[in-house]
């Protein structure tokens, strides 16, 4: 073979491997080359928008049936959020519980704008900004029921029948500190408030919520339901949550709740209605008077 056709031949493979390098990213890796994935923060940023993911839940997130309007706590914080970032608010798909999550791994939507309580699963799944409330959650039965007044570990028995909402916190609760009693579980779509109906109808003792939750049902249902007589099982943290890695988006969304706390108009959301007032907490801020 000529001197000539093989250096020909080499020149020919040294183009060869750089033009497959260009697409596999043998030449330098495929982020120099191949378009970097856009990240939730860059993708508001770009587009002044902030798609949120959303559930119904009573008092902190609602829709009028009649006028298709949204209220709630949530919706008032959220779209505050967005004004003082000068970002709108797109509510773009409704979620379940169980699978709320998974929205923003795909890039369905920037942020979960619903209440979510801060667990040690979920911060697998999810990022959640700082508290904006801390939500306290009891247990409920029927009215005539007194076995676990003053006496929750009681619940924790093979023949008590705990219900909750998959993917909910009550879930969590049920396994986490009665994990001797019966699951009678809901799929995650359900409204949260049916946990409550399973209790009232006899097919379970007990069910762990809110009283956001529970407080309408007990004034729809007088005289079926009560909360125990016992102290709150948990006193949860809650907040808004973003992609795992997303952390330019939380700090953006937890520089606003700061200021939001900061210059009351949180706490003024607390107080909006009176008989609501103690369905949540403030929490402790991080800061005192100089003595």
């Amino acid at each position: 073979m000529k001197l000539s056709h093989v250096v020909l031949i080499v020149a020919l493979s040294v183009v060869t491997t750089l033009a497959v390098g260009k697409y596999t990213g043998l030449s330098g890796g495929a982020g120099h080359i191949a378009a970097a994935k856009e990240s939730a923060y860059d993708r508001v940023m770009r587009t002044g928008t902030l798609r949120c993911g959303y559930f119904f839940y009573p008092k902190f997130f609602e829709k009028d049936v009649n006028t298709g309007k949204l209220s709630g706590f949530y919706y008032d914080l959220v779209e505050e959020i967005g004004r003082r970032l000068s970002l709108k608010i797109d509510w773009t798909e409704e979620v379940g519980m169980a699978n709320a999550f998974e929205g923003l791994k795909s890039n369905r939507y920037d942020a979960v704008c619903v209440p979510f309580t801060m667990t040690p699963n979920r911060a697998r799944e999810t990022e959640f900004t700082q508290p904006v409330m801390m939500a306290p959650y009891f247990a409920y039965v029927r009215a005539d029921d007194t076995r676990f007044d003053h006496n929750l570990k009681a619940i924790n028995d093979p023949l008590i029948k705990v219900a909750f909402l998959e993917g909910e916190l009550s879930q969590t609760v049920r396994n986490e500190d009665f994990p001797k009693s019966q699951a009678v579980s809901l799929p995650n779509m359900t409204d949260v408030s049916q946990v409550l109906l399973q209790v009232e109808m006899g097919k379970a003792d007990v069910a762990f919520t809110e009283p956001s939750t529970a407080e309408p049902f007990l004034t729809m249902n007088p005289g079926k339901l009560k909360r125990v007589d016992a102290p709150s099982i948990r006193m949860q943290a809650v907040g808004l949550d973003v992609g795992v890695g997303e952390e330019k988006l939380k700090a953006l969304l937890n520089t606003t709740i700061q200021s939001l706390h900061s210059t009351g108009f949180i706490e003024r959301l607390f107080i909006k209605s009176e008989k609501d007032k103690d369905f949540y907490y403030l929490p402790t801020q991080p800061w005192r008077r100089v003595e």
